[in-house]
């Protein structure tokens, strides 16, 4: 769970703060950003739009979402923030990554993009979604497991296997992933 993206998010919904300008990293994004969800309820939301798996210093898998600006725009954090009120606060303690992919992609998309394929979540809709696409041959894409907020394992794979998050691989500015019948390869 994505704790301190929760009590963000409860704060929020109680008052909005506009832009940290008393924070020593203001402005992490950009200048006029509403920091509201400093920590984004989303995270990680494995949509290449928004940020990037990198190897972190460490050497471990992270979600970057340094170059990401979508949660820090004001009319943004006023649609999420009014989205979720709509649900009671022991149901949004209560959720998981799942939960709020969905409904990431409702509020992006207007409905759930994503889907279940057996044990696994295929993001790799929601990632092809308005980006111009073409079939390759062959091809693959990546199965992330995490827990809570924290990515635990990334694998390549190259077809459908049970109890990951799969996602597209990244090169550049190309997602390359499978889209239900075949593999593509879409310009982000």
């Amino acid at each position: 769970m994505n704790e301190r993206g929760l009590v963000d998010l409860f704060s929020a919904m109680n008052s909005l703060t506009g832009s940290a300008l008393e924070c020593p990293h203001y402005p992490c994004h950009f200048e006029g950003q509403d920091c509201s969800l400093c920590y984004c309820i989303f995270y990680p939301c494995f949509i290449y739009k928004f940020g990037d798996l990198i190897v972190s210093s460490k050497g471990n898998f992270v979600w970057s979402c340094k170059k990401c600006e979508w949660v820090h725009r004001k009319e943004n954090v006023e649609e999420i923030v009014t989205y979720f009120s709509s649900f009671p606060r022991q149901i949004l303690v209560e959720a998981d990554w799942e939960f709020f992919s969905k409904s990431l992609q409702e509020i992006l998309f207007g409905f759930e993009v994503g889907q279940r394929v057996g044990r696994s979540y295929n993001l790799m809709p929601a990632n092809f979604k308005f980006s111009k696409c073409r079939e390759v041959e062959s091809g693959s894409f990546l199965g992330v497991k995490i827990s809570g907020a924290e990515i635990r394992l990334v694998k390549e794979l190259h077809e459908f296997e049970d109890g990951y998050i799969l996602i597209p691989r990244k090169f550049g500015n190309t997602i390359v992933g499978y889209d239900g019948s075949k593999f593509v390869e879409c310009d982000l």
